[in-house]
């Protein structure tokens, strides 16, 4: 039931992904087209490209996690193929750390987008929670698979 809710959320996030990255080609293409053929700089335009590309950032991090295509140093890996044992641990011990870090960032995500009630963007003019509420959503999107992934090392123990 989770791993189904899981794989669901995560064609979402595959989904949004294209979303945004085509949405930001097609608005800097307009920003350029607006600022050099026409003259008219249209200032909402880089304002939300930024804003845009924060909640690519995220997106794109989250389906990193699930993919297993985080940046990593993969020597380990190498170096302890013939000890799967010793390999297991590591990985498992990573993963455990990340799972620390990510849940301490969701939390200081969480506070953050709580004290950005009631602040509006500059161009704009919408709620700057719209913008925020992606670091929370990307990072317990990150741990919830970097979690299942865990578990999956863990069953790799037995084997």
């Amino acid at each position: 039931m989770v791993l189904c809710v899981l794989e669901k959320w995560y064609k979402v996030i595959s989904f949004l992904t294209w979303i945004l990255m085509g949405s930001m080609c097609l608005l800097i293409g307009f920003q350029i087209l607006n600022r050099f053929a026409f003259h008219i700089p249209a200032a909402w335009t880089e304002e939300f490209c930024r804003y845009n590309f924060v909640w690519l950032t995220m997106v794109a991090s989250a389906k990193a996690m699930h993919d297993r295509q985080q940046l990593a140093v993969d020597i380990m890996p190498y170096l302890l193929a013939h000890k799967p044992m010793l390999k297991n641990s590591i990985k498992l011990f990573a993963q455990i750390l990340a799972l620390f870090f990510l849940a301490i960032i969701f939390k200081q995500t969480v506070l953050f987008c709580l004290n950005s009630i009631g602040t509006s963007c500059l161009t704009v003019r919408v709620p700057i929670l719209y913008v925020y509420i992606i670091l929370p959503i990307g990072f317990l999107s990150m741990f919830l698979f970097e979690l299942n992934n865990s578990v999956e090392t863990l069953k790799n123990f037995s084997k």
